[in-house]
């Protein structure tokens, strides 16, 4: 199931990208090279629920528009410190940001997050806690009220009990 999926989503990102569907020879092409990359990736062992995580994309599509906007929001703030005439009114710190996720999935959505919004960049990952450098307090502050924490949690989605996962 999840190298039909891969195929598919790789299928659909090349005709995407190319936006050629009307040539034969093109789309086969991209057939080709979907078929070839599923195959190395299963051969490889990286088709699985890590590798294409399928049952996390419609919660992740959900939490997208509020990441989109956050990005905006800390552009904004950055851009406005940046161009402020003057000394800048930055106060760089590392913080630790603690976090209770369970899967893999959703440590890497974390960080990323973080990482993508200006102002905050992801240095490390401890097994409960991020060190995070954060350009200004209200930065750090903003991470550590644990909204961002609190939207990835709901993308992982309910916990499982083992008969359940069996």
């Amino acid at each position: 199931m999840h190298a039909w999926i891969l195929f598919v989503s790789l299928m659909a990102f090349y005709t995407v990208l190319s936006g050629q569907i009307h040539s034969t020879f093109l789309l086969g092409a991209g057939v080709v090279c979907s078929a070839a990359i599923t195959l190395l990736a299963k051969r490889l062992g990286i088709v699985d629920d890590e590798g294409v995580p399928y049952r996390w994309w419609p919660r992740t599509i959900k939490y997208l528009p509020w990441l989109m906007w956050q990005i905006v929001l800390a552009n904004i703030d950055v851009l406005k410190r940046v161009w402020k005439i003057g000394p800048l009114d930055i106060q760089p710190r590392m913080i630790r940001v603690p976090n209770q996720l369970r899967t893999a999935y959703g440590v890497a959505s974390y960080m990323n997050s973080i990482t993508l919004t200006p102002g905050t960049v992801t240095v490390d990952i401890g097994k409960d806690e991020l060190l995070v450098h954060a350009l200004t307090k209200a930065a750090a502050d903003d991470l550590l009220s644990g909204e961002m924490h609190r939207r990835v949690l709901a993308v992982e989605g309910p916990i499982k009990s083992q008969q359940e996962a069996k």
